[in-house]
């Protein structure tokens, strides 16, 4: 099942996986100065599997990685001889700290390609390459080059040569871990990606040592096989590729020269304000009435989708300071002052620290390997832990399965003790607007932490993607009005629960439908739900009117919608198939009792035969039987939600659960075996709060039975 196709997406999703304790190279510094994380950095596009090594060793990604043939927009300028600072993080966003497991030792070396524009797409793999740089088993300290980074949180240095061509490079750092290799199969795991640079040089060498990559090793090479666990250890080690090339002339010599080429590719554009791995927010055009004011904050939040669509792995934090920047633009226009744009100093990011002295492992100016004095053991992100058998009753860990997952850790000793206990949350991720609708993804497992997704739809912004592994924004998805281009935020939001990658979202009159792969991307179809002379019209003869305010599919593949109208329309084809009906919640024909004044949750039996309808404002529960007669079946009464806030509803072992507003908890048993009026067979009084508070008992197990 493919859940992370779509380019920078699940951005940090590859901090998902530091369970495995892998790496990847996100950002560079040159002569200390940092270039930008992810800027000027060819990366996977899988951003779950950004850090996995590259598999095989003869495959095409071996050149610059997954993705390394799809170059990125900027190109950063280097002088020759500069010291070049690549950055190795097991979290490619920086959100936790590592670079590599401990146990990942082996060889490094550095590779530059000379290529006509670094900028260009399809010009990685294949020949040209030359070593720049290399170093294996230091036996003065007794480490290898890897452990070296390591203790270098996650640094490599390196000078660039002094005497060869200006023009336009690919610097490829490559570590090469052992600690499989020795295995059966054997497992040498590469960890590769391409820095796209200018190199401002007076030099005219052209290095003659070069290879293709790949073509430059193979498993049958004895470094692809070598056991650095042997004792003793079987040194020296096989190095493989072409020598490491010498500069010919001092730097002193060639900056004496005048330089004959100047970069035009790549350039950072002049009006650029705000950065975010390759993308550039570009200074607003000035405004001094209302149309330019509106005009102004659309091209601010178009660019803000954009960004959070191009970020990668690592991350989108300044995406965010774009939107709140955006956010202020169109207050100020909201608010009548049509003067602008207003500055954007308040909003930057701030600016990454430049390095110090080199630490442990650095280029001399010769390119030999240079060590450095000291080790410092690195500090390895953590994965999730699995939670505590102990008898400690704080949470640990784990988390109470997430509502409508699948998957997730509970606490075992959850229930150990009659006494209230305290959950404290695994992550939390605060919006700038309210919520509309959330969703989590049907294969949501904390086990599993490249699984963990979710979409939430906040106020005026677009739909977005989140885990709560990574403290970014890992895509969003606009929907936005035609008629006055603001952008929607639905009510309801639903996985499909046949194609994963695809999910709904319910708004006035209209369900969209969307592909997660699409980052950035408006919905691959819409579907309105009232007759239109212009567009599809699903919900049969008069359609469903009003807001889409909940989803739900049966297990037989029926997708229900409710809104805030009261109308209940059904669809086969898990969704996207034709109608099969819509009715109206109170249509005067029962004469059961019944209230509310809007649908907030469409809940079916396990069989797919009965629907439960929960609405707001309401004192109970309808219950329909839709195979068969199609009409009002039972009414469970005695719920005790007379508000306007959502209350949870759950189908658990055949019985319907609800929470009230009370703190009490209450529960119908046999689903769709009463007819008429059922009141609650058992009920349970979970806290001591304030009548206005609510329970949602969509989390809570049937274990909590009395």
């Amino acid at each position: 099942m493919q859940l992370f196709g779509f380019k920078a997406l699940l951005l940090a999703a590859a901090t998902l996986e530091t369970a495995t304790a892998h790496t990847t190279f996100t950002n560079f510094y040159l002569d200390g100065a940092p270039q930008g994380d992810g800027t000027c950095v060819r990366m996977s596009n899988d951003i779950p599997k950004a850090t996995y090594p590259i598999r095989p060793v003869t495959g095409q990604d071996m050149a610059c990685g997954v993705n390394g043939e799809k170059a990125v927009a900027r190109v950063c300028p280097a002088d020759s001889g500069a010291q070049l600072t690549f950055n190795f993080r097991d979290w490619p966003d920086g959100s936790q700290p590592g670079s590599l497991d401990k146990s990942h030792m082996g060889p490094c070396s550095v590779y530059m390609k000379k290529v006509d524009n670094s900028a260009a797409d399809n010009n990685a793999a294949g020949p040209g390459w030359f070593k720049i740089f290399e170093e294996d088993y230091d036996n003065s300290t007794a480490q290898w080059c890897t452990s070296k980074i390591m203790a270098n949180d996650g640094k490599l240095s390196v000078n660039l040569p002094t005497d060869i061509a200006a023009g336009y490079y690919l610097v490829r750092p490559e570590l090469l871990a052992l600690h499989q290799a020795d295995k059966s199969p054997p497992d040498p795991q590469f960890y590769v990606g391409c820095a796209q640079i200018f190199l401002q040089s007076t030099g005219s060498s052209t290095p003659k040592d070069t290879v293709s990559i790949p073509g430059y090793v193979n498993m049958q090479h004895p470094a692809m096989t070598f056991d650095i666990w042997s004792a003793p250890k079987q040194l020296s080690f096989p190095q493989f590729g072409p020598s490491t090339y010498k500069s010919g002339s001092s730097k002193r010599e060639i900056e004496a020269r005048t330089p004959q080429l100047q970069q035009i590719y790549g350039l950072k554009p002049a009006n650029c304000i705000m950065e975010n791995d390759n993308w550039c927010g570009l200074t607003l055009p000035s405004y001094s009435d209302e149309k330019g004011c509106w005009a102004a904050s659309q091209k601010c939040s178009d660019q803000t989708t954009t960004c959070y669509g191009s970020a990668g792995p690592v991350g989108s934090k300044n995406c965010k300071n774009w939107e709140d920047y955006c956010t202020s633009v169109r207050e100020a226009c909201g608010s009548g002052n049509f003067n602008g744009p207003p500055s954007a100093s308040s909003f930057m990011p701030t600016a990454p620290a430049r390095l110090g002295a080199p630490g442990s492992i650095a280029a001399a100016p010769d390119n030999a390997g240079q060590q450095s004095a000291g080790y410092t053991e690195p500090k390895a992100a953590k994965s999730p832990e699995a939670p505590s058998s102990s008898g400690d009753n704080s949470v640990k860990g784990g988390s109470v399965d997430t509502c409508g997952s699948n998957g997730g850790l509970k606490p075992p000793d959850l229930l150990s003790s009659s006494a209230p206990k305290r959950l404290i949350p695994y992550s939390s991720y605060l919006n700038p607007e309210p919520v509309y609708a959330t969703a989590i993804h049907p294969s949501y497992d904390l086990q599993n932490p490249a699984s963990t997704l979710y979409i939430a739809s906040p106020r005026a912004l677009p739909i977005r993607l989140h885990s709560p592994f990574s403290p970014s924004i890992l895509a969003s998805y606009p929907l936005v009005s035609p008629t006055t281009e603001e952008y929607i935020a639905p009510h309801s939001l639903l996985f499909s629960s046949d194609q994963p990658n695809t999910f709904f979202a319910g708004s006035l009159n209209l369900i969209s439908t969307f592909d997660v792969n699409r980052n950035g991307e408006e919905p691959v179809e819409r579907m309105r739900t009232v007759p239109s002379k212009r567009s599809n019209v699903i919900g049969g003869v008069g359609g469903i009117k009003g807001i889409v305010s909940a989803f739900g599919m049966s297990s037989g593949g029926i997708l229900a919608a409710g809104t805030f109208s009261r109308w209940i329309g059904l669809y086969d084809g898990h969704g996207r198939g034709s109608s099969l009906g819509a009715f109206e919640v109170d249509d005067g024909t029962s004469n059961m009792e019944g209230d509310g004044t809007g649908v907030t949750q469409v809940l079916w039996s396990d069989d797919g035969r009965y629907l439960c309808i929960a609405e707001r404002c309401s004192d109970g529960i309808g219950i329909w039987d839709i195979r068969r007669t199609g009409k009002k079946l039972a009414w469970l009464r005695g719920r005790n939600a007379k508000t306007n806030q959502r209350m949870g509803v759950d189908n658990i072992g055949g019985e319907v659960w609800a929470g009230d507003v009370d703190g009490m908890i209450r529960a119908w048993g046999n689903l769709g075996m009463k007819e008429g009026t059922v009141d609650p067979m058992w009920e349970l009084k979970a806290h001591d709060g304030k009548p206005s508070s609510a329970v949602d008992v969509q989390c809570i197990e049937a274990d909590l039975r009395p």
